[in-house]
């Protein structure tokens, strides 16, 4: 009998896993107003992002329309601070791995190392780390990479070295020697001590799927995203009005 039992179970685990929503590295990701962006590294309980991606608290849902988790800014500025995001899985959400790139965090990595780029819509592309405009803090910069739109919160990586040193962020422009220079923006990855102080922890509420028609829906979501993202404090406002485009 208690073989039977232990068989029964064995055959029912892999029906609960796929029952579940897969979050995998990579795969493109839709925050509840829409915007698009990439997974760009997932951990068993949350997957990283980058802050500009969708309001703090906000709802992300796969290209599905399934419900993935809730956007958490790493720092209370969010995409006006260090651009990175994570997204606290909802129950039932579950790491799918990172194919790309292989398990790890590492740091970032020196002037003149290649680092490479893996976005949804474009295909990976490998450039040189160069020193940059230092703008923000926790950005880097690398030169000779063009990725598109939507691949924002992409994993960046060291060729041969498994796991991510960043997540793609996006272009700074700037004048050097009087000629325009286009750097590709990535924000390092958290050290052990932030990981471990991370507000966010465990699975929230799952929500139904995404309804695109709704619009209802998708204020409501909003507006309780502006509510989280307000209640930050000043650096909070200040992520919001960078989300909306505006530099205070």
């Amino acid at each position: 009998m208690a073989g039977a039992c232990s068989l029964a179970f064995a055959l029912a685990a892999p029906a609960t896993a796929a029952e579940g929503v897969p979050v995998r590295q990579g795969q493109k990701i839709v925050a509840s107003d829409g915007a698009l962006c990439t997974v760009g590294y997932v951990e068993a309980n949350r997957a990283w992002t980058s802050a500009h991606c969708g309001l703090n608290g906000e709802q992300v849902y796969n290209e599905a329309g399934q419900h993935l988790g809730t956007l958490r800014w790493f720092t209370p500025s969010g995409a006006a601070g260090h651009d990175l995001a994570y997204i606290q899985f909802a129950g039932g959400s579950y790491s799918a791995g990172n194919p790309l790139t292989g398990d790890g965090m590492a740091p970032v990595p020196g002037e003149g190392s290649t680092v490479c780029f893996d976005g949804q819509a474009a295909s990976r592309q490998c450039g040189t780390a160069v020193k940059g405009p230092g703008l923000f803090p926790g950005m880097n910069y690398a030169a000779d990479v063009s990725l598109a739109p939507g691949d924002s919160g992409g994993a960046v990586s060291v060729p041969g070295q498994p796991g991510v040193v960043g997540i793609y962020q996006g272009i700074t422009q700037a004048n050097r020697g009087g000629r325009t220079v286009t750097f590709s923006n990535y924000a390092r990855m958290p050290h052990a001590d932030e990981l471990a102080r991370l507000p966010h922890q465990g699975w929230v509420p799952r929500r139904p799927n995404r309804e695109p028609g709704n619009p209802v829906r998708v204020a409501q979501e909003k507006g309780e995203a502006l509510s989280s993202t307000s209640s930050a404090g000043p650096e909070g406002l200040r992520g919001l009005a960078m989300y909306f485009g505006l530099s205070i």
